[in-house]
């Protein structure tokens, strides 16, 4: 644990205290990049609070002020998903703290992992989970990372089911040569997420955002060659025209079509090729 996940992970056990007095609360655990041991300057400290009660406003709000807390907004639950979240200052750092029934945890790691549900909020929630440090109880956050650990093929094939399309290929050619950067640069953001999300699928890796992709490409032993130094190859960030990174993109999603029909021979990929081929 480097030394801005460290005094993060002290505050983190310091602020549990203020959740593990009210007896509703069964699990507190640190989440993020200060449980993953690689927090900078520039990061929050997340938490989860998993309640065997829902909380009320009342109970959230008391328990930011007993940790002296500068009062953020405090977001309600999307109806009936049995989650909720906090954000709030102390001591300069800004706590994002998410909180969901135990019960919600439960039924969405059997969505998951037994109904292979491929939702990337779900996912997240479990990718967050796997990394997690206890902060109380820490048998039920072993049991539940012990679940989640035997990521299941059916979600890997869901997964790229789900995502292994692409719009014609010609469309980009047709930005790059009319140097519509903007829009042309837009796409190519869109076509590298569902890459990443076919590759996860293949990768059996849970999706956990967007953010810090290099290192979720350097846990993928599936992918294209140089998948990452190819992505920012694309933006003309080591010195290729637009129309060569069009070019560059589609080369990276045939090769990935090939790993799809390589690793999951049962998914039909002629209609998805068909399409990006179409001009």
């Amino acid at each position: 644990m480097n030394e801005a996940s460290a005094w993060r992970y002290t505050m983190a056990q310091e602020i549990a205290l203020h959740y593990r007095a009210n007896p509703k609360v069964s699990v507190v655990a640190a989440l993020g990049p200060v449980a993953q041991g690689r927090a900078d300057r520039y990061s929050d400290l997340d938490l989860g609070i998993f309640w065997s009660e829902p909380p009320t406003a009342q109970e959230r709000r008391a328990i930011i002020t007993r940790a002296r807390g500068r009062r953020g907004p405090l977001f309600p639950s999307p109806k009936e998903t049995g989650w909720w979240s906090d954000t709030y200052e102390v001591k300069g750092i800004t706590l994002d703290v998410r909180h969901m029934l135990v019960q919600t945890m439960e039924h969405l790691l059997a969505d998951v992992l037994e109904r292979a549900d491929p939702a990337l909020t779900k996912q997240q929630h479990i990718a967050a989970l796997l990394s997690a440090l206890p902060l109380s109880n820490p048998a039920v956050l072993a049991r539940w990372q012990q679940q989640a650990a035997a990521y299941p093929p059916t979600l890997g094939v869901a997964m790229v089911r789900a995502h292994l399309s692409f719009r014609p290929g010609i469309e980009q050619e047709m930005l790059a040569e009319r140097n519509d950067l903007l829009v042309l640069y837009e796409s190519f953001c869109t076509v590298e997420k569902h890459l990443l999300l076919v590759l996860m699928g293949l990768n059996h890796l849970y999706y956990p955002g967007f953010q810090r992709s290099d290192r979720l490409m350097q846990q993928m032993p599936l992918t294209p060659p140089h998948l990452a130094v190819r992505f920012k190859q694309l933006f003309g960030i080591v010195g290729i025209d637009p129309l060569a990174g069009v070019y560059q993109l589609h080369d990276l999603i045939e090769e990935t079509f090939v790993l799809v029909e390589t690793y999951l021979p049962e998914i039909e990929t002629s209609q998805a090729r068909a399409r990006f081929r179409a001009r």
